[in-house]
């Protein structure tokens, strides 16, 4: 084959490559809305080829979770609970709050008109916590001091605090793979739809608490008419119950983050169900 006519076969080849490209195929670019398991958000995406499309966006999911729902979750009693003999029974009641979401980049790939494969890369955006708050007032034991009368030392329950349990992933960049029904982004209309299949792979989880600020003997309200002296010569053995206090306190907010921990360990896989409306802004 002389040299002109490779060069010919070549020039035919690219021109009816560009005619194919012109005629049957535009690039696109537009926006692709979400909501998931995963957050609500939008996509910007790209469509290079008939195939291939690429979406950069967001997605955030903010839920306040009852002692109720924790419990059913956890499939164990949440609330802290501690005996007290001078007073009510110490309860913290205890809440959630549940941040889930991503910064993702997925790249989808359309083989068939109503079915695609979908995968990315997201930042991890979860963020969540259960919180402890005090239910009841701390009420120590009553003491007659004379020339004041009975007096029974009390924490607050306002002047206490929560204790907090942060949950975390450590891992902070999670891989996604998927699945959908329908179009990955609009094909030759300017509007799709897809239901989405898929699941983050999130790793472990680190549980940290934190206990509350307030419960210390610097919170007692001991009463209007006490002094120092009084508090030395009657109550000079409260700050030792103040400690066993939080040392009980301390230990059921660990049963508490080993009963989550139980159910967590086996979710390395963040499952998401997800439904998407793309829209074709322009084509190029």
């Amino acid at each position: 084959m002389s040299k002109k006519t490779l060069l010919l076969v070549v020039a035919v080849l690219f021109s009816a490559l560009s005619y194919s490209q012109s005629n049957d195929f535009e690039r696109q670019m537009g926006v692709s809305l979400k909501a998931s398991t995963n957050g609500i958000g939008a996509d910007l995406y790209f469509r290079p080829t008939k195939k291939f499309a690429v979406k950069a966006g967001v997605e955030y999911l903010s839920l306040n979770l009852s002692s109720n729902r924790l419990e059913s979750f956890v499939g164990e009693d949440v609330n802290v609970t501690i005996s007290n003999p001078y007073g009510n029974d110490i309860v913290f009641n205890t809440e959630g709050r549940f941040k889930t979401g991503a910064i993702s980049v997925a790249v989808g790939y359309q083989p068939f008109k109503l079915f695609y494969v979908t995968a990315g890369l997201g930042k991890s955006l979860f963020s969540s916590e259960a919180t402890g708050i005090l239910a009841t007032d701390v009420v120590f034991e009553g003491k007659d001091v004379p020339t004041v009368g009975m007096v029974k030392p009390i924490i607050h329950k306002a002047d206490v605090g929560p204790f907090i349990i942060d949950i975390d992933y450590n891992n902070s960049i999670i891989p996604y793979v998927g699945i959908g029904l329908g179009s990955f982004v609009p094909q030759n209309k300017r509007v799709s739809f897809a239901l989405e299949l898929g699941a983050y792979y999130v790793g472990k989880f680190t549980l940290v608490h934190t206990m509350p600020s307030g419960l210390n003997a610097a919170n007692i309200d001991f009463g209007p008419n006490v002094t120092q002296e009084h508090k030395d010569t009657y109550f000079n053995e409260i700050n030792t119950e103040v400690n066993k206090i939080v040392a009980d306190v301390d230990r059921e907010v660990r049963v508490v983050i080993d009963d989550i921990n139980d159910v967590l360990k086996d979710y390395k896989f963040y499952p998401v169900l997800k439904l998407t409306i793309g829209f074709n802004a322009f084509s190029f």
